[in-house]
C-alpha cells in the first residue's frame, strides 16, 4: 500500500502519536469544512489539530503516525468483535464523557469529550459508537461523499437519473463524480442510501440536526456556531437486525468501538441495477500501431496531502486515495451491469517504440494532492443542473462586472457559493446579443447555514433593462424542481421578449421571488453590498 503523508506535522522527529478520538466539525474563515482531531503522544499529553474534512476517510481512531505517516507496522490498539443490534433506532445518544475513563480519558477537554455517542444495549453488554465513526461507516468512502454529506442537496448533485421499475434501477451518475469513482461498487453504496426512504432520512438528517442547532444557539448569526463547530448529531432509522464486525476496546460490560469494519443486514431497494456514467465506453479495435514508451523509473505511488494548498482542481481523472474499506453486505446484494453507450477505438496493430523517458515529471518525488473540496478550474464550483443548456464562463459576454460582484461577495462572506453559466432560450430576436453572441444568463447558488437563494443575472453587454433575480426556495424543495422553476423563468423571459412574466414571478406560492434593479451608477461595491443585503434578509 502506497504510503500518505500528511503536511503540515507539529510533532517532533521519529515521534510516534496516536489518534485518540474526533472532534467536532466546524468552517474556516473561507467557510471550507474542516474537522478537529485530537493525538495522543507518548508522554499522555493530548493535542488536538484542524484537518480538512475531506481526510476523514482516511482517518480512524488508534492509528499510529511518524512523521505524519501511517505506521503501517504497528497495529491499531483494540480488538475485533462481532455484535448484532436489533435495529438502528434502539441506540441512545450520550456524550463521550459518560463513557468509563478506562475505556478513553479524554483529559477533561470538552471539545472532545462532548462528541455524540450512540449506545446500544446487547444482553448484559452496552455499544458504544461514536457518532462520527458510524456516520463515516455507513456513509462516507470518499471526499466526495464526504462534503456532499455537509452540503444542501449534496446526493442529489451526484445523481443524474434515478428510476426504479419492478426492481430493476436505471442509475446514473452525473459528471461531478470524477471517472476513477464511477465504479460498481459506488453505485450500488450511492443509490442505496438515495433509494431507501429510512437511510436517506439519516443522511439528511446530519447536514439538518447540525444547521438547526447552529440557528438555535445564534438566530441572527448562525455562521458564529459553524465557525467554532459542532458535535455531530444523527437522526437513527428503524431497521431491521444488524450485524457489524468492529474494532473496539472492553472494560467490564461495555464496548467502546474504534473502528466499524463491517455491516451485514441491509437490504437494497433494487434487485439489479443498470448503471451508466459518461466515462463508461465500449471499446473497439481499429487498425493501427500501438504507441509504447519506455520509462527509466518506477513509479512513486506515494501521496503527500498538504493542507496548506488552495482551489482544489476538479477532475475527471482524480487520484483516488485507498481508504480503509469497510464492507457492506447487503441481504440481497444486487448485480450491477455497467451500460456503455460511447465507443473507445484501440489500435490493435504492432507495438511501436516512441522516444524514451522518465515517464513524467518528477516520478520518483511523491505526488502532492488535496483532500479540499474540489472546484472546477480551482475556482468557483458549479452548480449540477441536469438539463439547463451549461455553458463556459469564457462564453458569458456581458457579465465581466457580474463575476467581480460575485468575487467580492466570495471575499467578505462565508457563504458557500456555486455558479453556472447557461444560454438563454433561442426564438427571439433578445436571444442574440448585438455583436452576434449568443445571450447567456448567470445563476449563483448561495448557501448560508440558514437558507439557500438563487441569484440570476441576464447578460447585458448592450445594457438591456432587466432586473436581477433572488429566487428563496423551501428547504424542503429538491434541485430538480428548482431547475425546473428556474427554466420556466427563462423561457417566460424569452416570451417576452427580455423581460420578466409578471405571472411567472408571482405563480409560485413555495417559491419567494424578488427583483433588484440595475443602476448606472453602481460600482461594483455598492451592487454587492446591495446583493448582500437581499440575500442575508
Amino acid at each position: 500500500m502506497a504510503a500518505i503523508e500528511f503536511r503540515p506535522w507539529p510533532f517532533e522527529v521519529n515521534e510516534d502519536v496516536e489518534l485518540l478520538w474526533f472532534g467536532s466539525p466546524y468552517t474556516d474563515y473561507k467557510g471550507d469544512w474542516r474537522v478537529r482531531v485530537g493525538f495522543r503522544r507518548i508522554s499522555g499529553e493530548i493535542r488536538v489539530l484542524s484537518h480538512s474534512w475531506g481526510r476523514l476517510p482516511l482517518l480512524r481512531i488508534g492509528q499510529i503516525y511518524t512523521n505524519g505517516v501511517l505506521n503501517q507496522v504497528r497495529p491499531m490498539s483494540g480488538s475485533s468483535y462481532t455484535v448484532t443490534i436489533p435495529a438502528l433506532n434502539n441506540g441512545k445518544v450520550v456524550n463521550g464523557f459518560q463513557v468509563p475513563k478506562r475505556l478513553i480519558d479524554f483529559g477533561k477537554n470538552p471539545e472532545l469529550g462532548t462528541q455524540k455517542i450512540v449506545q446500544y444495549a446487547i444482553g448484559d453488554i452496552t455499544l458504544c459508537i461514536p457518532a462520527l465513526e458510524l456516520i463515516r461507516a455507513m456513509f462516507i468512502n470518499s471526499r466526495l461523499l464526504a462534503y456532499s454529506l455537509l452540503q444542501p442537496h449534496g446526493l442529489e448533485q451526484l445523481i443524474d437519473n434515478s428510476h426504479l421499475n419492478k426492481n430493476i434501477l436505471h442509475f446514473h451518475l452525473g459528471s461531478r463524480v470524477p471517472n476513477t469513482m464511477a465504479t460498481e461498487s459506488n453505485a450500488r453504496h450511492i443509490s442505496w442510501i438515495y433509494l431507501d426512504d429510512r437511510i436517506k432520512a439519516m443522511w439528511d438528517s446530519v447536514y439538518h440536526l447540525l444547521f438547526s442547532r447552529a440557528i438555535a444557539e445564534s438566530p441572527t448569526n448562525p455562521t458564529k456556531v459553524l465557525r467554532k463547530g459542532a458535535p455531530l448529531d444523527v437522526t437513527l432509522p428503524p431497521t431491521g437486525p444488524i450485524e457489524m464486525i468492529v474494532r473496539g476496546d472492553k472494560f467490564i460490560n461495555m464496548i467502546l468501538v474504534k473502528e466499524i469494519m463491517g455491516f451485514s443486514g441491509f437490504t437494497h431497494p433494487a434487485s439489479k441495477i443498470e448503471f451508466f456514467h459518461h466515462s463508461k465506453k465500449r471499446q473497439e479495435s481499429s487498425f493501427g500501431d500501438r504507441r509504447l514508451r519506455l520509462t527509466t523509473q518506477s513509479k512513486n505511488d506515494d501521496m503527500i496531502i498538504n493542507d496548506d494548498s488552495e482551489n482544489a482542481k476538479e477532475d475527471t481523472n482524480q487520484d483516488v486515495l485507498e481508504a480503509p474499506p469497510t464492507f457492506m453486505k447487503f441481504i440481497n446484494y444486487p448485480i450491477v451491469i455497467t451500460l456503455k453507450k460511447d465507443v473507445r477505438r484501440t489500435n490493435a496493430g504492432n507495438d511501436v517504440l516512441v522516444s524514451t523517458g522518465r515517464g513524467g515529471k518528477n516520478s520518483e518525488e511523491p505526488k502532492e494532492v488535496s483532500v479540499q473540496d474540489s472546484i472546477v478550474g480551482g475556482d468557483t464550483p458549479p452548480i449540477d443542473f441536469k438539463t439547463l443548456e451549461m455553458v463556459p464562463i469564457t462564453e458569458a459576454i456581458g457579465l465581466e462586472e457580474f463575476f467581480k460582484m460575485i468575487s467580492v461577495l466570495k471575499e467578505m462572506t462565508s457563504y458557500t457559493i456555486r455558479m453556472s453559466v447557461v444560454r438563454i432560450p433561442p426564438g427571439k430576436r433578445f436571444s442574440i446579443c448585438p455583436n452576434g453572441a449568443r445571450r447567456t444568463c448567470a445563476i449563483v447558488q448561495v448557501t448560508n447555514p440558514v437558507v439557500t437563494k438563487y441569484i440570476l443575472e441576464v447578460a447585458r453587454p448592450d445594457d438591456w433593462s432587466v432586473s436581477t433575480l433572488i429566487l428563496q426556495p423551501p428547504q424542503d424543495m429538491s434541485l430538480k424542481v428548482i431547475e425546473s422553476e428556474i427554466k420556466l423563468l427563462l423561457d417566460g423571459l424569452l416570451q417576452k421578449s427580455g423581460h420578466w412574466d409578471k405571472y411567472l414571478l408571482k405563480r409560485s406560492k413555495k417559491l419567494s421571488i424578488e427583483k433588484v434593479k440595475h443602476y448606472q451608477n453602481d460600482t461594483v461595491s455598492d451592487w454587492t453590498f446591495r446583493i448582500h443585503d437581499k440575500i442575508h434578509q
